[in-house]
């Protein structure tokens, strides 16, 4: 089974349709569990489509999975490491509207250094990433040294300047509206 997970914030078309239209087109034979978050009216006829999944289900669904394909938030991916997996990650970018800044991918940069991810930018590399991750296995139980300081460095920054990056985030989003 391939488990797609694009987190609780929102829904991330994008990758969801991408992973949709290979199985439509025989590309993915695997059953497709889709958990597509906020977005209530995504519907499929060839993939399970759920919107959330309780804690214990969504640990569930990642140790079943045979391939686990996420969207770049540090908890979904973080999960799927602990679960043994090496996760293809497709970061919403800010370049397609999908989220106010490119922090998305640059975790999931310092990760793909690291070996720990399968890094995508584009839905058209998709294919080969699930190849990929059938036989790909995590590189060592060592902690993500590059993850943790970019980690580190957005909760200082956060600290440092709280209303600021709440009000750039509203008003990125009141931009969109």
């Amino acid at each position: 089974m391939i488990f797609v997970t694009v987190g609780n914030f929102k829904g991330f078309q994008r990758l969801v349709n991408a992973v949709e239209q290979l199985k439509r087109r025989g590309v993915i034979e695997d059953e497709v569990l889709l958990q597509v978050g906020n977005d209530a009216k995504y519907k499929s006829d060839v993939c399970k489509v759920t919107q959330f999944l309780a804690p214990d289900e969504f640990e569930h669904k990642l140790q079943e999975a045979t391939v686990v394909i996420s969207h770049g938030g540090a908890g979904s991916i973080i999960q799927a490491l602990r679960a043994g997996k090496v996760p293809i990650v497709m970061p919403r970018r800010a370049e397609y509207h999908e989220h106010v800044d490119d922090h998305q991918l640059e975790g999931a940069q310092a990760l793909a250094a690291e070996g720990r991810i399968i890094l995508i930018r584009e839905t058209e590399e998709l294919p080969a990433a699930i190849e990929k991750a059938r036989t790909a296995s995590q590189p060592s139980s060592r902690p993500p040294l590059k993850m943790i300081d970019l980690v580190s460095r957005a909760i200082e920054d956060l600290l440092a300047h709280p209303a600021q990056s709440v009000r750039e985030a509203d008003h990125q989003e009141s931009k969109k509206n």
